[in-house]
């Protein structure tokens, strides 16, 4: 053959190799074309799988479905559900916090939701995050403080605050949370909270009330030196 046509596409191949096959007598032109089907079979199967998307070690592809547990069934009592939730520290120390730690559930990469566990007296200092969170509490007597007051919450509470708010999370006894957040940021991101001023705390007229000791002062100082231990100030 007079031609190179390792290099064309498989369909110019043909042409050129039709060509050329008519200039031979008919048994040698009937030997080459068994040989040239078989090539152009295996050509045709590189070309297709050249098309085809390629799974790359470490793909990031996300799954249609994200399922975890995140509590045990315990069944039913009448018609009230019982769920077990393990009240244990996570693993995860979470960014920009002295005790909380926890472990993530699932994550799309956009919304995800992660358990966290705040040890008494401990907490989130004051802060800002991207987005906004839903935070449920799972175990646990505990504060959520913003625009100028202190507010208890506990157990089947659900509670949100917009990201762009100062606002700070307490324990009050031993605090388990499920927190769900968007845009969804690592537990031990720098970028999941950033840290503000004790004074964003403040309402309107410079002050902060808790609610669980109704004292009232214009800083964390003064709330304690009143008597409240729930200021988030302690958690800076």
């Amino acid at each position: 053959m007079t031609e190179t046509t390792h290099a064309l596409p498989v369909d110019e191949t043909l042409e050129v190799l039709s060509r050329e096959l008519h200039s031979l007598d008919p048994a040698e032109r009937e030997a080459k074309a068994v040989q040239l089907l078989s090539v152009l079979g295996r050509a045709k199967a590189t070309e297709a799988a050249a098309l085809q998307p390629r799974e790359e070690p470490g793909d990031t592809r996300r799954a249609p479905l994200l399922i975890c547990d995140w509590a045990t069934d315990l069944g039913l009592d009448g018609t009230t559900q019982q769920l077990g939730i393990n009240l244990a520290p996570g693993p995860t120390r979470v960014s920009k916090t002295a005790d909380a730690t926890g472990h993530s559930l699932l994550s799309s990469g956009h919304v995800g939701a992660d358990i966290l566990h705040v040890p008494a007296g401990s907490g989130f200092a004051p802060h800002t995050h991207p987005g906004d969170h839903l935070l449920f509490v799972l175990a646990g007597t505990g504060t959520i403080s913003v625009a100028g007051e202190i507010v208890p919450t506990r157990p089947g509470q659900v509670y949100m605050v917009e990201g762009a708010v100062t606002h700070a999370v307490g324990a009050v006894t031993d605090h388990m949370i499920l927190s769900v957040g968007a845009p969804h940021r690592h537990l031990d991101s720098p970028e999941r909270q950033e840290l503000t001023a004790y004074s964003a705390l403040l309402g309107d007229l410079g002050q902060i009330t808790c609610r669980l000791c109704d004292i009232q002062g214009s800083s964390g100082e003064e709330l304690t030196a009143k008597g409240c231990p729930h200021s988030p100030h302690r958690f800076g």
